[in-house]
């Protein structure tokens, strides 16, 4: 498929794409109105440590905002190895505008890609729908919309994090391979080696996503000498390659810099212990016991590692799995907790909080059931079994080896959007009203339900402290 031509909105997606559009710019508009103050103070000054403590958005972070405002490589470097560098050319824009108008414009301009970044997402989705399941077009838009009615796929058109840019070029690469498998066409090597570099470049492990595209549409061509080397091992060592120049170039130099400053402070810090008075000096070690225990606790919720170093120490082998599935999995992706709402897991929100009602959890298991027996219905799709086997992946990481398992919610568009594509295969055997008027009712409540909370948070003024 042409790069141009996949972009261009076609006739009978005009309506929904400007309703999507719309929302989509709409829900910005609202988060930039909140932190408006706060962001557009001119100078890149002692004002970041307000932004810094006043920034609440559940477990994403403001890098993307601080990159922009004052570049640097300030992402774990070999998980996101091409972020900071993509992030590059928006901080040449942002210092341009910042000198030209006098005030930081890091919103307004991380905006930009959000939206592209949503509104395509939304584009793919319905194509995945349209034509490669190949439902009709009010059943497309339903489950489309269906989808971006779930909490944290709201959320995600808006924060300013790399979520959004995965689940565009997740959606992308489903899409082309979608329309591969249905066509009967091969994913060419360099197909998989651009898409792998740029996708894995922002998040590493959705990097084996693209690896198990070109595996589920070329099946043993996947296998042969050339397309596994040009397709998957000079791009897998390339970007590795990207990842140890870029932590020896920026990382190490800013480690060694950070231990010096660290320890003049430990030796400063002594010497002013030393000249305390016996009061003054417990209540130093009164502050000092308060902070270690905020740090453990902090440390408890992430929960214990399997080891203390490499990548294994982002591991979990502590928290609860079950209640990990269905209170934060299944349970905030979709649908918002309203106790804590949008709080942080480091800072005061439990790793678990129930809903106020019952029919949250009753809501819970109908999605969850309309996904099972979609899965049973589409058992024979080879692209359904592609999105499972990310899903799976998914599922590896974050539930068994427990990466980022205290706060899996944030993750969920990276692989959210297997439920309504499994639905779909429901729909598409199953052509009853009544299975359409679920759907319906399931989105429509999820939009008045996430969509309320949302837009009440984004609508309550801050207290800017400076």
């Amino acid at each position: 498929m042409n790069a141009l031509k996949i972009f261009r909105i076609k006739p009978e997606e005009r309506v929904q794409a400007l309703v999507a559009l719309l929302v989509i710019v709409a829900l910005n508009a609202l988060f930039i109105w909140r932190l408006h103050d706060l962001f557009m103070q001119p100078g890149f000054g002692p004002y970041w440590k307000s932004f810094e403590h006043e920034y609440h958005l559940s477990g994403y972070d403001p890098l993307t905002y601080l990159a922009v405002t004052d570049w640097d490589v300030i992402y774990q470097v070999y998980r996101h190895p091409l972020l900071a560098f993509m992030i590059w050319p928006l901080y040449l824009l942002n210092e341009g505008l910042t000198a030209l108008l006098g005030v930081n414009c890091v919103q307004y301009v991380v905006a930009v890609p959000i939206i592209f970044c949503s509104f395509y997402s939304y584009i793919f989705l319905y194509r995945i729908h349209r034509e490669v399941i190949e439902l009709g077009r009010w059943d497309a838009t339903l489950l489309t919309a269906y989808y971006f009615s779930f909490a944290y796929i709201l959320l995600s058109l808006i924060v300013p994090d790399h979520f959004t840019v995965s689940m565009f070029l997740l959606l992308t690469t489903l899409y082309i391979s979608g329309i591969c498998i249905r066509k009967g066409r091969e994913f060419k090597w360099w197909q998989s080696a651009i898409l792998f570099y740029i996708t894995a470049g922002v998040t590493l492990s959705n990097g084996i996503k693209v690896f198990l595209s070109g595996f589920f549409v070329n099946l043993k061509d996947f296998f042969r000498p050339k397309y596994l080397f040009l397709a998957v091992i000079l791009p897998a060592a390339l970007l590795w390659g990207t990842a140890t120049w870029e932590y020896n170039r920026f990382v190490i130099p800013q480690e060694r810099a950070k231990e010096a400053i660290k320890a003049q402070k430990t030796k400063e810090q002594e010497a002013l212990v030393a000249q305390m008075t016996p009061k003054e000096r417990q209540r130093y070690e009164k502050k000092k016991a308060q902070r270690e225990i905020v740090l453990r606790r902090q440390a408890a919720k992430s929960g214990k590692p399997m080891e203390d170093h490499g990548f294994l120490k982002w591991t979990d082998i502590t928290t609860s799995r079950w209640q990990s599935a269905y209170e934060n999995l299944f349970g905030e992706s979709l649908q918002f907790h309203q106790e804590f709402f949008l709080e942080d897991t480091l800072v005061h929100r439990p790793v678990f909080v129930a809903y106020r009602w019952i029919h949250n959890y009753i809501l819970e298991g109908v999605m969850l059931l309309l996904f099972a027996i979609g899965i049973w219905c589409g058992r024979k799709s080879r692209f359904l079994w592609l999105c499972l086997s990310c899903f799976a992946f998914d599922l590896l990481i974050h539930l068994i080896l427990g990466f980022g398992l205290n706060e899996v919610f944030i993750m969920a568009p990276h692989f959210m959007f297997v439920l309504p594509i499994a639905t779909a295969y429901l729909l598409k055997d199953l052509q009853t009203k009544w299975l359409r008027l679920t759907l319906l009712l399931l989105t429509l409540y999820l939009f008045i339900y996430n969509g309320y909370l949302l837009t009440d948070f984004l609508l309550s003024p801050i207290h800017v402290v400076l």
